[in-house]
């Protein structure tokens, strides 16, 4: 059985863009701590709760 049964392409089209922005977290709070920079790191905590609410609103 494969885990797409049952999702349409834009259940998987949303996954896809909460993934991209939680992965998107990882080089953006890196380089805010390393240029120490609080806009980055403002800017990684805002993709990541996007893609966290992404995730529980739009539950299939």
């Amino acid at each position: 059985m494969n885990r797409y049964d049952g999702r349409t392409s834009a259940d998987r089209r949303v996954r896809r863009v909460s993934v991209a922005l939680a992965a998107a977290v990882v080089p953006v709070g890196t380089l805010g701590v390393v240029a120490d920079s609080m806009w980055l790191l403002g800017a990684a905590a805002w993709l990541l709760i996007v893609a966290f609410l992404m995730e529980l609103v739009y539950r299939p």
